[in-house]
């Protein structure tokens, strides 16, 4: 029983993690239920089904909001689904410690790069030299004139990434949504964890079809990231981009750190 317990409240944590900025709760569940003597492998699966939980109720309380915008989203769903499959399967065959490294150096930089982004955030209404100067630059123009195209070859890519590292891919995301077409931030952590709920199932089932989803761990921890995540999802739509932008980076820099020193 303290176990079950135990593993809800990774859950718990984790959907706080995906409420607040639309990433996987890979790194808190993952690390969570290898401590309580489920293998990596297993661990992974059940990561990504309760990725897949949170991010459906997660999406719907920004959807809620205003606050999801699907137009280049859904060719980013097609493309990871298919990704996530082939990093699914690649995963097993992979060392974990290069990964882990590599990954949390990725979030310290991806924190960087959020701390930066709030504060330099632009006011609310400026004027005709600072318009001018936020105006997509070509290579935006051009991922935004195929749709198609780049969303799906930006999914695949995203799919493969989370499929490896049992994640639904939602740090990828955002800083695609965000930097590459511009989105705000809360439409940015919205539309992501939309999109991370289709990447995440595909990864789940294929994690499934091998062997490695333990379907308690998997449901209890789906749980707690269903209530973690509604929760936070609900307080983060209500603060502002700079804020948002904020507490984005602090939590990748939390993350970062735990997974490179191995905390």
């Amino acid at each position: 029983m303290v176990t079950q317990l135990l593993i809800v409240l990774v859950g718990l944590i984790a959907g706080v993690v995906t409420g607040l900025i639309g990433a996987s709760g890979v790194m808190v569940i993952v690390p969570g239920l290898v401590m309580l003597g489920y293998g990596a492998a297993d661990a992974i699966g059940a990561s990504l089904f309760a990725d897949t939980m949170a991010s459906l109720v997660v999406s719907w309380t920004y959807y809620k909001a205003g606050n999801l915008n699907l137009k280049q989203g859904w060719w980013i769903a097609l493309g990871s689904i298919a990704g996530a499959q082939l990093g699914s399967f690649i995963s097993p065959h992979i060392s974990e410690g290069g990964l882990g490294s590599s990954f949390g150096i990725f979030l310290l930089l991806t924190a960087v790069i959020f701390l930066i982004r709030g504060y330099r955030k632009v006011p609310a209404i400026p004027n005709a030299d600072e318009q001018s100067q936020n105006q997509p630059n070509a290579f935006v123009r051009l991922l935004r004139r195929n749709v198609v195209v780049s969303g799906l070859i930006l999914g695949f890519l995203v799919g493969i990434i989370s499929g490896l590292l049992g994640a639904g891919g939602g740090v990828m995301i955002l800083l695609i949504l965000v930097f590459l077409l511009e989105y705000s931030m809360h439409e940015g952590v919205g539309t992501s964890t939309f999109i991370m709920a289709f990447t995440a199932a595909s990864g789940a089932i294929g994690h499934a079809f091998t062997g490695n989803l333990p379907l308690e761990a998997a449901v209890l921890s789906g749980l707690g990231t269903v209530i973690g995540g509604r929760f936070a999802a609900r307080f983060a739509n209500k603060v502002n981009e700079k804020v948002l932008s904020y507490i984005v980076g602090a939590i990748f820099g939390i993350l970062g750190v735990a997974m490179l020193f191995g905390m």
